[in-house]
């Protein structure tokens, strides 16, 4: 304190026994204070909000300011408006955001955090963490003290141990319930905090607030994300222009053996040929209408090839074979139309 120009000799003491009391701090053998669980969760939470509030910054330069003013150097009544302003759009701020405080402190204080089961890596300390699966459902890193939200009515699980290369977290894969239900692969990370400037412009399904946060019901899985060279991006599962809105047919990775391509804006759904085996892009395009060329590997015996051939590569659209062994339907869809 003394080195941040905070507080007097009269004035340190009474802070100390301030937060003691308050239980933010534990005073141990030599007179070391030790942030308790409540305090640590609390610097969490101000973190979460406006960092300044956790830095010694605005209580020094307000007492710089009273040291100004007693030199006659600086006018009280300019200072107490100053500072009155500045508390004020802070407090305003966080008000806003009190919702932020309340996830915090739910995951670490309810029997909630207790009943959850670990799941998943987090990307920023390399442990697991825990999933919730109580509405709202939810990740929590209890090392960081962050809460991750999912997308809602549906199962979660761990996605075959793939890590994002965005940001190290390893990915889950929603799926809704019902025979024509969708399943989609997701970073927690990335669905909270999309990292791409402008996804919100160029995606219409997403709703991002002032801090560039998504809510509790809408992210970026990774049909969404323009990464160029994730195995599970947009960019590399995406097939061709959805044929009833502005969107994207993806391939779905977990459909076998039932193959089909989902719609990432809206609830089409397009079957692929049943008697394959595997099906997967390519990093080819058609040459007439740009739509990615996939490799159809057909089960020996049920393949419609020649001479018992079983792979075939081509486009869905202008491949005669493949256009006619599609059919388009409709299906659940995450994302309203």
């Amino acid at each position: 304190m003394e080195k941040n120009g905070i507080g007097t000799d009269a004035s340190i003491p009474v802070h100390i026994n301030n937060i003691s009391e308050r239980n933010y701090v534990q005073v141990n053998s030599g007179r070391r204070l030790v942030p308790t669980a409540l305090g640590t969760t609390l610097i969490r939470g101000y973190q979460c909000i406006d960092a300044d509030l956790c830095l010694p910054d605005i209580r020094s330069f307000i007492e710089q300011q009273i040291t100004l003013i007693a030199k006659g150097k600086a006018d009280h009544l300019q200072v107490i408006q100053h500072s009155l302003q500045q508390f004020m759009r802070k407090y305003s701020y966080f008000v806003k955001k009190i919702e932020n405080m309340d996830t915090l402190f739910e995951a670490q204080f309810s029997p909630l955090a207790d009943s959850g089961r670990l799941l998943s890596k987090c990307g920023k300390c390399g442990r697991y963490m825990k999933y919730i699966s109580t509405q709202p459902m939810r990740m929590y890193c209890v090392t960081c003290e962050e809460v991750y939200y999912l997308p809602q009515n549906g199962s979660i699980k761990l996605y075959k141990e793939i890590i994002c290369p965005l940001d190290g977290f390893e990915l889950l894969l929603f799926s809704m319930v019902g025979p024509d239900a969708k399943s989609f692969p997701l970073c927690p990370c990335c669905y909270n905090s999309p990292p791409f400037e402008g996804i919100d412009k160029l995606f219409g399904a997403l709703k991002l607030d002032d801090t560039g946060k998504v809510g509790k019901g809408a992210g970026m899985p990774c049909f969404l994300c323009p990464h160029p060279t994730c195995k599970q991006s947009m960019i590399t599962q995406g097939v061709c222009a959805c044929p009833e809105c502005s969107g994207t047919l993806i391939l779905d990775p977990v459909s076998a053996p039932k193959w089909r391509l989902l719609c990432n804006t809206c609830n089409c759904v397009v079957l692929l040929p049943h008697a394959a085996h595997r099906i997967t892009t390519t990093d080819k395009k058609c040459p007439t209408c740009e739509s990615t060329i996939i490799e159809v590997d057909f089960n020996k015996k049920a393949t419609p090839l020649e001479d018992g051939a079983t792979l075939h590569g081509g486009c869905i659209l202008c491949d005669e074979l493949l256009h006619s062994l599609v059919e388009m339907k409709h299906g659940k869809s995450f994302f309203m139309r």
